[in-house]
Formats: C-alpha cells, structure tokens, sequence
C-alpha cells in the first residue's frame, strides 16, 4: 500500500529553515508525525508497504526519515510570500510529483485550503485516484463564495476525517456533505509524551517555581500569549513562587519580548525561552504543572494533548477542541480567548488550588492515551482499507 500525505502550502513554522532535513525531519511537528506512525502501522498490516509527504517549501528538495519520504517543491514567485500561504499557492511541478511517485490513496491535509484542494481534486478525479481528506481549520469559511469552491472537493473524496464532533457537524450541514463518508479521528501525539521521573527531569532543565507554568506554542495573534501573560501578569504577585516557562517563536515574538519587558513583574516570573526541539518537551513538561493556551482557534490541538499525557493541568481556551479535550472543563481550566479577566480566574484556580490540580494531574495521562499516535495511526490504516477495498470492487 502507498500511501501520500499531501500538504498544500509552505508550512509557517519552519519556513525560515535553509536546511530542508532539518525543518521537516529533525523539527517534525504532528504531520511528519502522523505519516512516521502511520508507515510503522503499515509495516506491521502491510509489509512492503510506503509513505510520502508532499509539502511546498521555501526550495525544492528531498529528504528522508524514520521510513517516510519528503519532496519539497518551491512554487513560483510571489507565491512564497506569506499573503499566498494557506491555499492560495500552486504549482504544476508539485502535483507531477505526488503522480510520479505513484500512490494507491492520497491522504490530502487540510480541506480548507479552498484553491488548492479545489484543483488538486479535480485532478485526482480526471486522473482515479482515490483521496480522503482530513481537516484541520479552526471553522468553515465564512464566506458564500468560498464554501463553494469548496464544495466538489469536499464532496468527491472517498472519506473525510474530522478531528472534534462539531468540526463533522459544520462542515456536513454547510457544504452538504454525505455523512456516511465523515469519520471523526483524532490528531494524535507522540508515545514519548507520559509521565517521567519528576526529580530527574527538574535536575535536567532547571527550572524552578512553585508551581512551574508552561507554554509551548507557536507566539501568534491566534495562539494569544500576550493574552496569557497580561492575566498572569495579574495573579503572579498572589503566587511569588510561581514562574512561566514560555517554549515558542513566531511572528509576533518581538510583541511578547516587549511585553515581558516592560513589565518587572513579567521579567521577574517568565522565561521566553524562544524556539525549543519537540525532543526536549517530555522532560520540560514533565517539570512543569500547568499547562496554558490562549489559542482563538485548533482543529485539535496536538500541545495540549502532549502536555496532558504528561499530566500538566490544562488552562485553555473554549474552542471546541479544547471543550472536548478537557471533558467539557472537567479537566482542567477554560476560558473566552482574549478575555483577560476570565484567564485571571482560570490562572488563580489552577494555581492555587493545589489540591483541586493535583486530583485533575493524576486522571490525565490514562483519559489520554487513547488518543495517542500509536492508537490513531491504526484507525487511518483501517480507513485506508476500507477505500481501497470499495474501489477494488467497483
């Protein structure tokens, strides 16, 4: 079985990395982790079997890891400027890639992506060969031309993989969608995300604070640390002991340097500690107690899902992935991203309430588990299955 994994843009965390290796081998995120877990699953059902990921890329280039191969395909000018990110960029020599490396199933990610699914699709369809797709927006487009364009490809593919029951629900009643062909599986997370020897990870990142904090995300408008902080900013003086470990880079990184700053209580209890390999947050969350997000939008978040398999209480946003990752709030801490004072109360409770979060710490790494790579890579590999099976008996 081929399977191609097909990423229809420049990928905004690593596109400054001259090293094409390095930014989607050794600084994998969760797709480079879904395709390696995903090969491994095949191996064990299929041997012989073989993953591609296709992704458009500040140059154009190969690479390989753990199994998996890359190709990387620069888009003309002006398309690698950020304007073109997110479905608006496409190149012809791109899709002559995923065709020559002859796949059974393509496994496209993101249907949001409205340009660039749109045309990929009606290729797949010209061509036969068999697509699901898997969302990973924080909404459906808003706007009627948009849903449109999205429509034939939404519609056309085999399967579509939904990551939280109300991202299924919205995307069927506003393109119409067949709901027999929707599955609902989750963004996994790394096995090497659980609990560790607590003493020996605080000896080997040294941190320090009663209770430790923790944030590792991307630092951009839709992520929120400033939101975070300016809340903490108000509870630390309650908690002197406390301290904020921030692990992230991003656009607006020079806004939260400023911000951390210009404040002596901020400079006082946080460490910016800028871009941190996904490698290293095992034993930094295992030194932390408490993990915090302000994103305004996920699919579902992988983060959090890492961190609470460590058992690091979770003080998150009410986007529907995070609701659905904490029970509905009965693990953890949510509040109305860019409400300040709401992440106020949820940072004073997570914090001071030691006995509350020690009980929610202790439930977390076991309400997770099943939603680990290992776990999810093996409901892919039954949807792949199941497709191909359907287009073998037409």
């Amino acid at each position: 079985m081929r399977i191609a994994f097909i990423f229809p843009s420049i990928p905004t965390r690593n596109d400054r990395e001259t090293d094409l290796r390095r930014a989607v081998v050794d600084k994998k995120d969760w797709l480079g982790q879904e395709a390696e877990s995903v090969k491994a699953a095949l191996d064990r059902r299929h041997p012989g079997s073989a993953v591609s990921v296709h992704i458009m890329y500040t140059m154009t280039g190969q690479a390989e890891g753990d199994g998996v191969e890359w190709f990387a395909t620069k888009p003309m000018w002006p398309m690698t400027r950020r304007k073109f990110y997110q479905g608006k960029q496409w190149s012809g020599a791109f899709l002559r890639k995923i065709y020559e490396w002859k796949p059974d199933l393509v496994h496209w990610q993101m249907n949001s992506y409205a340009y660039t699914f749109h045309l990929a699709s009606r290729s797949f369809v010209r061509h036969r060969l068999p697509y699901v797709y898997q969302h990973h927006g924080p909404h459906l487009a808003r706007k009627g031309y948009i849903r449109k364009i999205l429509q034939f490809p939404n519609r056309m593919a085999e399967r579509g993989i939904y990551l939280t029951k109300y991202h299924e629900e919205m995307y069927r009643e506003g393109l119409g969608l067949d709901p027999a062909k929707n599955r609902i599986i989750r963004v996994g997370y790394d096995d090497r995300f659980r609990p560790l020897d607590r003493a020996a990870c605080l000896e080997k990142t040294g941190f320090k604070g009663k209770p430790v904090l923790f944030w590792a995300a991307g630092l951009t408008k839709r992520k929120d640390p400033c939101t975070v902080l300016r809340a903490y900013e108000k509870v630390a003086p309650e908690f002197p002991q406390s301290h904020f470990y921030m692990a992230g880079s991003g656009i607006i990184e020079d806004e939260v340097k400023a911000l951390v700053a210009g404040s002596a209580i901020l400079t006082r209890h946080v460490t910016l500690m800028g871009y941190v390999n996904n490698m290293l947050l095992p034993e930094m969350e295992n030194a932390a107690d408490i993990y915090v997000m302000g994103s305004h939008g996920e699919g579902f978040c992988v983060s959090s899902m890492e961190a609470m398999a460590c058992g690091l209480f979770p003080v998150l946003t009410t986007v529907p992935c995070f609701v659905e990752q904490t029970d509905n709030g009965r693990l953890g801490e949510l509040f109305e991203a860019g409400n300040v004072d709401q992440c106020v109360q949820s940072l004073r409770k997570a914090i001071g309430d030691a006995e509350y979060r020690e009980r929610v710490r202790s439930e977390l790494p076991e309400t997770v588990r099943t939603l680990s790579w290992s776990y999810v890579a093996d409901q892919l590999v039954d949807l792949y299955e199941e497709v191909l099976a359907e287009r073998a008996g037409r």
